[in-house]
């Protein structure tokens, strides 16, 4: 367990805000092991789910900006972005629900910062 605190977890598409709420951060002084970005690929789930492969697909939008230096990363399936969110301190169900809207709605991953004690970023 990385955290005894509940991580903040704002639902977020792949693309320029989520460039902008990870500079927010650094600026304000987060260094990059607190911030993680989990991104959500349907390619690397093990079941068959061509229609949630087509609606990531469809609403893939870029990250324009070089934040590899300034969050953590991750890329995987559901079962891996559970266990991730579980490990940064949510329970069970908490990480369940999250990757569940996830897959059911046009978010492509999830801003997951440690510690954030003011409010820098917009709630959602």
């Amino acid at each position: 367990m990385i955290s005894a605190t509940k991580p903040f977890v704002k639902l977020h598409r792949y693309d320029q805000e989520l460039v902008s709420d990870i500079q927010a951060l650094n600026s304000s002084g987060y260094k990059r092991d607190d911030i993680y970005v989990l991104k959500w690929n349907p390619d690397k789930n093990h079941s068959n789910q061509r229609d949630n492969y087509y609606k990531y697909s469809k609403h893939f939008e870029d990250a324009v900006g070089d934040f590899d230096s300034k969050a953590q990363f991750f890329d995987n399936g559901g079962k891996e972005l559970r266990s991730k969110l579980e490990h940064l301190g949510l329970t069970k169900d908490e990480a369940s629900a999250l990757v569940r809207e996830l897959e059911e709605t046009d978010y492509t991953c999830i801003l997951a910062v440690r510690d954030l004690k003011d409010n820098i970023i917009k709630m959602g």
